[in-house]
């Protein structure tokens, strides 16, 4: 059996992919020229990372 390298387990690495790759998809599926698409794609990942960090911090002080 081959083993898989272990990646370390980050929220923020998490956090950074999953946010590009919903981006990436619908700022494909949303614009039709390539200058559109990375427009779009870059103020999503921008609004997916900022919006998280920002709910993140104002929930740090409720208890858990």
């Amino acid at each position: 059996m081959t083993q898989v390298p272990h990646l370390p387990a980050s929220h923020l690495l998490s956090l950074l992919i999953f946010s590009a790759l919903v981006a990436t998809t619908f700022a494909t599926l949303s614009r039709d020229s390539v200058a559109g698409r990375l427009r779009l794609g870059a103020i999503l990942f921008g609004a997916f990372v900022l919006s998280s960090i920002v709910v993140g911090w104002l929930m740090y002080p409720f208890p858990s």
